[in-house]
């Protein structure tokens, strides 16, 4: 059996053994097989300018052709070919069509109408003559007659799109599964798609826990820090297009902390940071399997965020996918780009088989070095010179944060034992993917 089966079949119990560290690929199928379980596929319409970031739900067709005619995409004359070859150069013009008016005469051999680009190719044309090639100025009436100098071999067909160019009435647009980018808005809008059936966003519920937290409007006593976390991982899930509800901060307090994971339970998704691990305050898988929630896995093979941990409520009236992640910030960011997005993309009706981040072949600028049985992702940036190339960032470890401004995504460095060189092949996961 291969591993993604085994893991599957793991899946289907809902089980990990609680100190197995799984694989990162395991991780992935376990996150994949138990989200599509989760997803409800409710659906709503949106208006189109409400539409982006929101995945289809519906196949969306043409109701017109593109063009909705023969067209000229020059400024010009519109002419037969046929004269061109022959050696005619003196024309009489018809009319001057431009775009948004349909013509009025035929053009028939030894005559032509000036014509605009986007414009209808009159009955008769088959082909356009460049303006530049006339002896007459943009700005000139109609002439009578026209002479146009053409270069020759000039083929049927010159300087015009047909009807349907681009694609035809009925035509299938969007599929379901594809998210609407800002470019897609306008092709939307040409053929008609004034509102969109889409997939309704996935609620988000976020809890930053641990008793040396506090609010980044205060100032941190000794023993304090301020909450990164929690507005990194809301910002995060807003971007994606969730609906984020925040829990505020959770102390390491039994009660307290069952009040508010009741709360975050009710949502599609739960994600906690910080007491995930083996501390005696790291309350929350206690917490959590005590509140009816199955832990699937625990430990993750990566660096950084190997304590990571995903669960499943499947009560009787709500269903909950539950991530903790570990406090350190770069930890819980490691976590959300990798393994709490194919969740929501699910969820939010991406397709099982791409959910999983986009990881692109890359090439390093400069030797780097990693350690430990455990693939990395590393923060990294593209160089200017070649996108495809990666320049590894300096890097203080998991807490922090300060590499981060300067990171474009994380660089996947395997496990090796020998140093990476430059020019290595590497995957690089950027945190905005086009």
């Amino acid at each position: 059996m291969s591993p993604v089966a085994a893991a599957k079949n793991e899946v289907t119990s809902c089980k990990f053994e609680n100190l197995l560290m799984i694989s990162v690929e395991e991780a992935f199928v376990a996150i994949e097989t138990a989200s599509s379980i989760s997803a409800n596929r409710k659906t709503e319409t949106v208006a189109l300018p409400q539409s982006v970031g929101r995945v289809i739900a519906k196949e969306v067709f043409s109701d017109v052709d593109s063009p909705p005619h023969n067209k000229s995409v020059m400024d010009g004359f519109a002419v037969q070919a046929a004269d061109i070859a022959a050696g005619v150069r003196d024309f009489r013009v018809l009319e001057t069509i431009v775009a948004g008016k349909l013509p009025n005469q035929k053009v028939i051999a030894g005559t032509t109408s000036r014509i605009m680009t986007g414009a209808p190719l009159p009955e008769g044309a088959d082909s356009i003559v460049m303006i530049e090639m006339a002896n007459i100025g943009y700005s000139d009436p109609t002439p009578d007659v026209v002479t146009l100098s053409v270069t020759l071999p000039f083929p049927k067909g010159r300087h015009q799109m047909p009807r349907a160019g681009n694609f035809a009435r009925g035509q299938l647009i969007f599929s379901v599964g594809h998210r609407i980018r800002p470019v897609d808005v306008g092709l939307l809008a040409e053929i008609g798609a004034a509102t969109v059936d889409v997939y309704c966003r996935t609620r988000v519920s976020v809890l930053p826990t641990g008793d040396e937290l506090v609010d980044c409007r205060s100032v941190p006593a000794a023993s304090q820090i301020r909450n990164s976390n929690g507005p990194m991982i809301t910002a995060i899930a807003s971007g994606w297009g969730c609906d984020v509800a925040e829990l505020g901060i959770g102390i390491d307090n039994r009660a307290a902390l069952e009040a508010k994971i009741d709360e975050g339970l009710q949502q599609d998704v739960m994600i906690l940071s910080g007491g995930v691990s083996a501390g005696t305050m790291d309350l929350v898988p206690e917490v959590l399997a005590s509140m009816g929630v199955e832990q699937i896995f625990h430990k993750v093979k990566v660096k950084p965020g190997k304590p990571i941990f995903f669960g499943v409520l499947n009560g009787p009236t709500r269903r909950c996918l539950v991530f903790g992640l570990p406090g350190n910030p770069v930890s819980s960011l490691v976590g959300m780009h990798l393994f709490v997005s194919t969740a929501v993309s699910i969820l939010s009706g991406i397709p099982e088989t791409k959910a999983r981040p986009p990881r692109f072949e890359s090439l390093l600028t400069e030797p780097h070095q990693t350690r430990g049985d455990r693939p990395t992702f590393w923060p990294g940036r593209q160089t200017g010179k070649d996108p495809r190339q990666v320049q590894p960032l300096k890097w203080n470890g998991s807490s922090d944060l300060l590499s981060l401004r300067d990171a474009e995504g994380l660089i996947h460095f395997p496990v090796r034992e020998t140093p990476f060189g430059a020019g290595d092949a590497v995957k690089f996961l950027p945190f905005f993917p086009q």
